[in-house]
């Protein structure tokens, strides 16, 4: 017997699946099925484009909001029609239908939409059908013009659980189900007509789920939040972000405390971004270099003289090798205040900074400081003027103000710019981006210290880093702000050897090359921190020796470890409202959270 493609999915949303299991099980491997797939459209890779969500029938929120976890897919009404004119070849729209109990009307408009989607050619579409309970009437289902859809993917379930399955499923996070484990009813339909689901596999996004999913126990973890709210309690920092990724997987998620200490405060959650200060260097500066060594556009062993000679040429910096510099083996000095010549009697120079922009002072620093557009030349030169020191480990964030110089050189165009439109964006990240009140909701963004030496004000939406903030908050070793989320998928893409999502961004060797050991007695790699010979250091002292990441002055920390496929991000404002206020190194809530993880791991 011949069946159609609407034909089987009729007698599928038919099936009477009062075996279906609860939302609270571990997972559910028979509740996916491809049915079309055309293009390869599944899972979406390339996420700089269009993706928006029409529903039908039934409330499918947990499916929207799982899928803009990993992308902004936008909500259109059904009844709307001017959307359909903006979108391009590449754009996609997914389509959801749950039925109601009087469905009958949402038939009708289901039919209507599909006939004109019939005349709209440039979108691709992805259709998904959640499953109907047997007294719900699906007949509807037999006439849609199907054949217009790129993908088709059918859900035998209506739960939360599987309204963010399915979402997972088309973002690339997880797999579809596999064919031996279609239910014997569904193989009943297919009968001995040959047609097969398509499978499709992960494309590396992280999934989330829960521990027992990974099989760990979800009480091993409970022990990360006493750890956070006793910190809070002893005013370590008002609120912060963890996130624990193993083997691909988001098996803990949590946002605790506040913003500030004030009493009105808004709770953190996690969406919220956070100043993550140097991690800048690896999320921002080594994920740069990493790409265009992959492109064969830089490499660690060239000089600076090779790459800025207008800047270093006839300066002894001019020989400084790159991989020296990223490793902090260049003899830098570790830092230089800046502000400090740039103040008159504690005050801001009037000479050097405004309190409106205009044509000459257009650099924003803070809240209504505007510093003059040639002072950037002035740290450089000031840099410039200090000699070299001994060629050892000496950590610095002067090295990094040159690797901004030097990309930025190689690319034509700004650190900030590159890193959105060919890194974050392809890989579908919301939530991490340099200037951060130029692309978030400002209570989004979580404050640092209240600034009483330099800026005089609380710092909000601006870097807390004097040196980016006087660069106009992008520099190469701090500028940049994220969630625990987008943060843990940057460290995800090091495990995974620059693979993400359909991309290649560099390759293994160079992942290897620049995560290892680069010079005896500095532990660092090319950017990235490592554990000490004999473990611990910024990290856990369980962590590998294969593992790396790096902290931030913030109160920041993103560690990956290869041997274990274990990420660990934790993210805070521990500088609010002082820089002075050291009570999460002394207390070692960091290293003593990621200690967790890896005993959980070895239960």
């Amino acid at each position: 017997m011949k069946y159609t493609l609407p034909f089987l999915i009729l007698n599928l949303l038919l099936l009477n699946y009062s075996s279906a299991q609860n939302a609270s099980e571990i997972e559910k491997d028979s509740l996916l099925y491809i049915f079309q797939n055309n293009d390869e459209l599944l899972p979406l890779d390339q996420l700089n484009r269009k993706v928006i969500r029409t529903s039908y029938g039934k409330n499918t929120n947990a499916f929207g909001e799982m899928l803009n976890k990993f992308s902004k897919v936008s909500t259109i009404s059904k009844d709307s029609v001017l959307f359909l004119k903006n979108l391009e070849h590449n754009d996609v729209h997914i389509i959801s239908y749950m039925a109601t109990e009087n469905d009958s009307i949402a038939a009708i408009q289901l039919d209507q939409f599909f006939q004109r989607l019939k005349k709209i050619p440039n979108e691709k579409i992805i259709v998904i059908v959640f499953g109907l309970k047997e007294q719900y009437n699906a007949r509807h289902i037999l006439n849609l013009p199907l054949s217009n859809c790129n993908s088709i993917i059918y859900c035998n379930d209506t739960s939360i659980y599987a309204q963010q399955e399915a979402a997972q499923l088309i973002m690339g996070a997880r797999k579809n189900s596999p064919p031996n484990t279609i239910s014997a009813g569904i193989k009943w339909i297919l009968g001995s007509k040959k047609i097969e689901q398509k499978e499709i596999e992960t494309n590396g996004r992280l999934r989330y789920t829960n521990p027992d999913f990974i099989g760990l126990n979800p009480e091993d973890f409970k022990g990360i939040d006493s750890i956070a709210h006793h910190a809070i309690e002893e005013g370590a920092f008002p609120g912060c972000q963890v996130l624990v990724s193993i083997k691909g997987n988001i098996v803990y998620e949590k946002s605790f405390g506040h913003h500030t200490y004030e009493s009105d405060a808004l709770k953190v959650k996690n969406n919220d971004v956070y100043d993550i200060a140097s991690i800048t260097k690896i999320a921002g500066s080594t994920l740069i270099a990493m790409y265009l060594e992959h492109f064969n556009l830089f490499h660690v062993d060239k000089t600076l003289g090779k790459y800025i000679p207008e800047l270093t040429q006839g300066t002894e910096y001019e020989n400084i090798v790159l991989r020296e510099m990223m490793a902090h083996q260049a003899g830098l000095k570790s830092w230089i205040p800046f502000y400090i010549k740039t103040l008159k009697e504690g005050i801001l120079n009037p000479e050097v900074y405004r309190d409106t922009i205009d044509s000459l002072y257009a650099i924003p620093v803070a809240e209504n400081i505007f510093i003059h557009k040639n002072y950037t030349q002035y740290m450089y030169d000031k840099i410039l003027s200090n000699p070299l020191g001994a060629k050892k480990y000496k950590y610095s964030d002067l090295c990094y103000y040159f690797t901004q110089k030097v990309f930025e050189s190689i690319l034509g165009e700004g650190q900030d710019v590159f890193l959105h439109r060919k890194i974050y964006e392809p890989m579908g990240l919301q939530n991490i981006r340099y200037t951060p009140l130029n692309h978030f909701e400002k209570d989004r963004i979580i404050p640092t210290e209240h600034d009483q030496k330099f800026r005089k004000q609380l710092i909000h939406g601006y870097v807390h880093d004097p040196g980016a903030a006087m660069l106009g908050g992008v520099g190469g070793h701090a500028g940049i702000f994220s969630n625990a989320a987008d943060l843990a998928s940057i460290m995800q893409l090091f495990i995974k050897n620059g693979s993400y999502a359909g991309n290649q961004f560099f390759t293994e060797s160079i992942r290897t090359r620049f995560t290892k050991k680069q010079y005896e007695n500095n532990r660092r790699g090319i950017g990235f921190d490592r554990p000490r010979e004999n473990g611990g250091g910024t990290c856990s002292k369980l962590a590998s020796q294969s593992s790396f990441g790096h902290s931030g002055f913030t109160g920041a920390l993103a560690w990956a470890d290869p041997k274990d496929e274990v990420i660990f991000i934790f993210l805070s404002n521990r500088v609010h409202p002082n820089q002075e206020n050291w009570k999460i190194r002394d207390m070692n809530i960091r290293t003593d959270m990621q200690k967790i993880v890896y005993q959980a791991l070895r239960r």
